[in-house]
């Protein structure tokens, strides 16, 4: 079922969305995606059309049509485009299609919250798409486009979206958070406590007798860095700790390499740190290298708690202590979400946070 739209020039999804009540994605779907709408939805939508001079007809054997957005470019397919997801010529017919976004492919963290992303949407019969990337004012355009011509219906995003950049993609499609979001955009999302798994984290190595505890984060423009950083600090305070800031490292993305060579550097200090907190276990083991290369002992000169319980962290020697976070769980959740709200479009947006647990092992046994 498709609708066949005459309109005036200045009528916009937005201004049909005012007119009716909703958000301009339920109104996207009205046009693209009719049969998951619900019918009084639907009838409060198209009687708003008709208010504001849209000609309407309808045929059941018409396919979907992009409805008119901000972006005009965005409204016109290529018809040989290749999508930059699948790797193949998207089909047209399909609108059962949803998207996960995520920054790269190369941290294994995502690897569990993909599988329970793909878990929970196969169960309702949809199919799942990758993009690997981040999403800015360079990059939006090109990716609005592969929504609108692979019909997406849904996007998970694990990335860090400035508002505005969110706010377009909120007009094209369903979107929910997962672990990172944008708390002056009002979507749904599941995430966990950052503050209160890293103050926990820091806790123990204080439980230790450790003092001179380094902070090795992530990008601070992130949720997770500043959270973790925050928790850190609290930690620090609560104990009558003097945060020194030569122990705070900042790095530019996670890469295992780029963590040796800090955590080198803070082994090699005249008064170095006698334990580590990394924001991800990625960084925790490049630290255990380094303190192997530098000749220290885990954890009786150095103690060290990672962030992300990556499999891995099991196998590797010592051990490593580590923030479990139910990743599986939190992929799973989004993609409950997700079809919940789009099948369901006038719903509030549920926002969750789920609990962690420290899992404690040789890196920092007592």
């Amino acid at each position: 079922m498709g609708l066949l739209i005459t309109k005036p020039p200045k009528v916009t999804t937005a201004t049909i969305a005012t007119r009716a009540g909703v958000s301009p994605a339920t109104v996207s779907r009205v046009v693209n995606q009719p049969d998951i709408v619900k019918e009084e939805t639907y009838q409060k939508i198209i009687s708003a059309m008709e208010e504001l001079g849209c000609q309407i007809q309808h045929k059941a054997s018409m396919p979907a049509l992009s409805l008119y957005k901000e972006e005009p470019s965005a409204l016109k397919p290529d018809a040989e485009r290749t999508s930059p997801v699948s790797g193949q010529s998207p089909d047209r017919s399909q609108k059962n299609l949803i998207v996960v976004n995520l920054p790269s492919l190369a941290n294994p963290f995502y690897d569990p919250i993909l599988k329970g992303v793909q878990a929970s949407v196969s169960r309702h019969g949809y199919h799942l798409l990758i993009s690997e990337g981040h999403l800015n004012v360079n990059t939006i355009d090109s990716f609005i486009r592969l929504l609108l011509d692979n019909h997406v219906i849904g996007l998970i995003t694990l990335n860090r979206i400035e508002t505005p950049i969110f706010e377009r993609l909120t007009k094209v499609t369903t979107v929910v958070a997962c672990c990172e979001y944008n708390h002056e955009v009002d979507i749904p999302y599941v995430t966990i406590d950052d503050v209160s798994a890293a103050k926990n984290a820091v806790e123990h190595l204080i439980s230790l007798g450790k003092r001179k505890i380094a902070l090795v984060n992530g990008p601070i423009q992130y949720k997770y860095a500043r959270g973790r950083m925050e928790g850190y600090l609290l930690a620090l305070k609560n104990a009558g700790i003097a945060p020194d800031n030569n122990y705070i490292l900042h790095l530019p993305d996670i890469d295992f390499d780029l963590a040796i060579s800090a955590a080198t550097a803070l082994l090699s200090l005249d008064n170095p740190p006698d334990a580590f907190f990394a924001i991800s276990d990625v960084y925790a083991y490049a630290i255990l290298r380094a303190c192997h290369l530098s000749g220290k002992r885990v954890p009786e000169d150095v103690a060290v708690v990672g962030f992300d319980d990556l499999d891995q962290s099991r196998i590797t020697i010592p051990s490593l202590s580590s923030v479990s976070q139910p990743k599986t769980q939190l992929g799973f959740m989004a993609g409950e979400i997700l079809v919940e709200t789009i099948l369901s479009p006038g719903i509030p947006p549920k926002k969750i946070v789920l609990d962690t647990n420290l899992i404690i092992r040789e890196s920092s046994a007592k």
